[in-house]
């Protein structure tokens, strides 16, 4: 059973315990919001993390080693694209990194948005393609780096399941199958992974979650902008805080964590 605690407005943070010390992390997507995070939360644990490489195409913003705190020491940032050659990949990893244990991959590319949010998702044969090449360029980074993970995981979400197409299972289950109406480049992503984990001899982990609300400054899909922006007015008004949508919006399905 694991144990679990709360760090200020952080909650269900994992207690560690003492068998395993000294891991060596690589965390990919680090300045977004499950990135950065998860960095926060590996940094917080001195004992078990002794190394924390932090992989982005650009370099995390001033706060980001201010407020980890004195877990900034075993935190460092590695320069990469991993939409160029695995070979240019894997001689950055060269030059940084000797060792790793575990893989968190949150990395994510959005194409190019056709008209408003609605369309973010529309061009699913885009996304899939440029977000498998993603981890794909990644692990064969990895290979030439001579790096083998013992762990791997792979943050994906609820358009898994097709909550981005229209009303989905309610709740959802891991074992639900695949929804083909239109490409998902979850799918390929996953189906890359299992490759690869059953090449190298790695296990792999794949969470999915729903919607992510996170305090990171500088990120469009953090959602708490906004529906701080709408209670503080509201506030303001002497109005109560409504719901804010339509009511399609209202009458949606929402699976909760």
């Amino acid at each position: 059973m694991q144990q679990v605690q709360s760090k200020g407005i952080c909650h269900g943070l994992p207690v560690y315990s003492d068998d395993v010390k000294d891991l060596v992390a690589l965390v990919t997507g680090a300045n977004g919001i499950s990135g950065y995070h998860m960095v926060k939360v590996l940094a917080a644990a001195p004992q078990r993390w002794k190394n924390i490489y932090c992989l982005s195409r650009r370099p995390p913003p001033d706060y980001f080693f201010a407020d980890l705190g004195d877990g900034a020491s075993r935190v460092e940032h590695v320069s990469v694209d991993f939409l160029a050659d695995p070979h240019d990949i894997g001689n950055k990893l060269k030059e940084k990194v000797q060792h790793v244990d575990h893989v968190f991959f949150f990395s994510y590319v959005q194409p190019t948005q056709k008209g408003g949010v609605t369309g973010m998702w529309s061009d699913a044969d885009a996304l899939a393609e440029v977000n498998t090449k993603l981890i794909s360029n990644f692990t064969e980074g990895l290979k030439i780096a001579d790096l083998a993970p013992k762990r791997f995981m792979l943050q994906t979400g609820a358009k898994h399941y097709g909550f981005h197409m229209g009303p989905a299972t309610n709740p959802s289950f891991e074992s639900d199958p695949r929804v083909l109406l239109e490409n998902n480049f979850y799918y390929p992503q996953e189906d890359h992974l299992f490759k690869y984990c059953k090449e190298i001899g790695a296990k792999w982990n794949v969470v999915r979650p729903s919607y992510i609300i996170g305090a990171v400054r500088d990120n469009l899909l953090n959602q708490m902008v906004g529906i701080s922006v709408y209670a503080a007015v509201q506030a303001h008004l002497g109005k109560p805080l409504l719901f804010p949508g339509d009511f399609v919006a209202w009458d949606k399905e929402i699976c909760r964590e």
